[in-house]
């Protein structure tokens, strides 16, 4: 002991170290924070520690966690912490909570320690809130500190301290969601991550958020240091509402001391500006995640329910206006899809173009989601069984490979008509991301300001000729799910608040759901308003892309729409918001696949002046490539209301059935 903690000294006197020896810490939680609290102390010299976790280590700790490592994957935290802190002292006395922290052992937990250094989980927040406010009961002072960004705050609650409740200002009632956020602005009153944090990529309810190993780190030091303060009475302890937070980012240092804690007026206006910009109805997830089914009897054969969980995989693909125009059959290990070509009889779906490209879609999702069930997916696609609505049938093999990054996705993607941040540029890597995804398809680009502005301009022209075609119209208005305004329990559709055109344009829509209205507004030029708003859309956007495939057979453009879901899926997976502008590519396909009298005169005139400049954005166009999809890419806040899907019973068929026979 003397040895091993020698080099303290000089720093700490020896009586400090022996007080360092003496004492017993409880850190409750051994992730980020917590397993570098542990080691930190231990190399302190702390003689004794009550350590507690339920956990174990998986590959998504690797990037934080000091104890995360091939060695100990799949390891309980607890054990791999107690080897670490032995491997430093093998003296030290530890005492361990393999159950994790409860109300029914916290006394026990708390028994004859000195100080509390919380690792708990950021959203475990109900047994935070107990153990603060016990640990207060029996004495004993609490260091918590948080990584934000590049950042670490610290805040020390003592017996004399503001109480835990009194400083976050929480009190019975309070949902957990609103509980979180205050404990999360309460946490760094300084706000110097703010700025650092990708929105995007933090959700309360879904219990997610970023975080790096240098402010783990830091807090680490943080917490320490307040521990040294508390154990040997070091001058300089501002316990709260005291807080320290650093940022070796800026190298900005604040010590707000909000003397009413969250209820401060400075606290209420951060915590109306997290819930209200920042965050902003942000959703736990649109449609609910399935829990992933066990294995079957059998095996060496794929279960029915494993089946059924990945048709309903597939139905989370996006197609047009939401009509879900597929149908799956289960039999003998397999997956089957079926085009259901009755589904989307629109101007817009010539050749059943745009509904291939969504069975498409919901055949990749199988693939990239079958890993998750221990299974890999092999697609044949058109496979010619006396079916021409046979997509693709899709058996399954057992496989140890670990799950697809953007398994994820397939749940989550969604497309984001909200606005985009023009000034935030997609980074080169996420565009080679995009392009290595889409590939054997071809992905091509237009960016900057002045090539977006004149791309917007041509899907205004373009998308004129959408609200000005009076079957286009009622088809978008018959897939508009108007009352209640979030689409009710409507199976397929568009809810109206999915669309985010803002009370104003809502109250349009509503106002020109007849044709008669719609009429007399374009009549009136009102009605180029919804194609102002796309062009707005795409100038206003960092990125647009455009999907391309090398023919326009059934079989090619089926692999356009796989390609075209792993490229959204992958933009999911970056923190990339999506929007598809699908009337300008449907309206060229239709052009050139059908002829120009499919539109009338006047917008024969419109076209003419689309196509060259259209072609002329990307090079290739009408000579190599078949566009499949434009799109508009970029960060944006999450969407608040997404689309429904149908059931999977709804959507299955008895194989001796057709896809037009199937219910719903």
């Amino acid at each position: 002991m003397d040895l091993a903690f020698s080099r303290n000294l000089g720093i700490l006197t020896p009586g400090e170290q022996d007080v360092l020896n003496r004492a017993r810490i409880a850190i409750p939680g051994l992730g980020g924070v917590g397993g570098m609290h542990c080691a930190a102390l231990a190399r302190l010299g702390v003689g004794a520690f009550n350590l507690a976790d339920p956990d174990v280590f998986e590959t998504v700790n690797f990037n934080r966690q000091i104890a995360a490592s091939m060695r100990h994957l799949g390891e309980p935290k607890l054990d791999a912490m107690i080897e670490e802190a032995r491997q430093i002292n093998p003296h030290v006395d530890i005492k361990g909570f393999p159950e994790g922290l409860s109300p029914d052992n916290l006394d026990a937990f708390l028994a004859g320690v000195s100080v509390v250094v919380d690792g708990l989980d950021f959203f475990a927040f109900a047994i935070r809130r107990e153990l603060f406010n016990r640990a207060r009961k029996l004495g004993i002072p609490v260091v918590t500190a948080a990584p934000l960004g590049f950042t670490s705050s610290v805040l020390v609650f003592t017996p004399d301290s503001m109480p835990f409740d009194e400083y976050f200002g929480i009190s019975d009632g309070l949902s957990e969601r609103e509980c979180l956020l205050r404990f999360a602005v309460g946490l760094a009153p300084g706000g110097l991550h703010l700025g650092q944090m990708d929105p995007s990529r933090v959700s309360l309810d879904s219990g997610r958020g970023p975080s790096l190993v240098t402010a783990c780190l830091l807090c680490s030091a943080l917490a320490a240091t307040e521990t040294i303060r508390l154990l040997t009475g070091r001058p300089g302890l501002k316990a709260t509402p005291w807080s320290l937070q650093f940022d070796p980012l800026s190298g900005r240092i604040r010590r707000p001391r909000p003397r009413r804690g969250n209820a401060s007026l400075t606290q209420r206006a951060k915590l109306w500006y997290v819930q209200n910009v920042i965050l902003d109805k942000e959703p736990a997830h649109l449609r609910p995640i399935p829990d992933i089914p066990a294995s079957g009897p059998v095996k060496d054969a794929i279960s029915s329910a494993q089946l059924n969980w990945l048709a309903q995989a597939a139905a989370q693909a996006p197609s047009g206006d939401n009509c879900q125009p597929w149908r799956f059959a289960v039999e003998d290990g397999r997956l089957r899809i079926f085009l259901n070509p009755g589904e989307d009889q629109s101007f817009f779906n010539f050749r059943q173009i745009a509904s291939l490209l969504a069975c498409g879609a919901a055949v990749q999702n199988v693939v990239t989601a079958a890993p998750d069930t221990g299974w890999s997916a092999q697609a044949v696609l058109m496979p010619g069984n006396g079916d021409e609505n046979e997509i693709a049938s899709i058996g399954f093999t057992k496989t140890g490979d670990l799950p697809d990054p953007a398994s994820s996705a397939v749940w989550t993607r969604c497309t984001n008509r909200r606005p985009f941040l023009s000034r935030r540029a997609v980074e080169p890597f996420c565009q080679e991301s995009l392009r290595e995804a889409a590939a054997p398809a071809h992905l091509l680009y237009v960016q900057n300001p002045r090539p977006m502005l004149g791309l917007g301009r041509l899907v205004y022209l373009a998308d004129r000729i959408r609200v000005e075609r009076r079957d286009l119209h009622e088809h978008f208005m018959g897939m508009t799910r108007f009352d209640p305004p979030d689409g009710g329990d409507s199976p397929d559709g568009l809810p109206l608040k999915n669309l985010y055109a803002g009370a104003a344009g809502e109250a349009f829509l509503r106002l020109t759901r007849p044709w008669s209205r719609m009429r007399a507004a374009n009549m009136l030029g009102v009605g180029r308003l919804v194609a102002l708003h796309s062009k707005q859309s795409i100038a206003a956007s960092p990125l647009a892309g455009l999907l391309c495939v090398e023919s326009s057979s059934p079989q090619d453009v089926v692999k356009g729409g796989m390609a075209l879901e792993r490229v959204w899926l992958t933009a999911t997976r970056l923190g990339l918001a999506l929007q598809p502008m699908t009337a300008i590519t449907l309206f060229w396909l239709r052009w050139k696949l059908e002829g120009p009298d499919a539109f009338s005169q006047s917008h024969q005139r419109l076209l003419k002046l689309v196509w060259p400049e259209f072609e002329a954005c990307f090079p290739g166009l009408g000579e190599k490539y078949w566009p499949m999809m434009l799109f508009r890419a970029g960060y944006a806040k999450p969407i608040g209301y997404g689309t429904p899907r149908r059931s999977v019973e709804e959507a299955l068929v008895h194989p001796d059935r057709s896809p037009g026979q199937a219910s719903g």
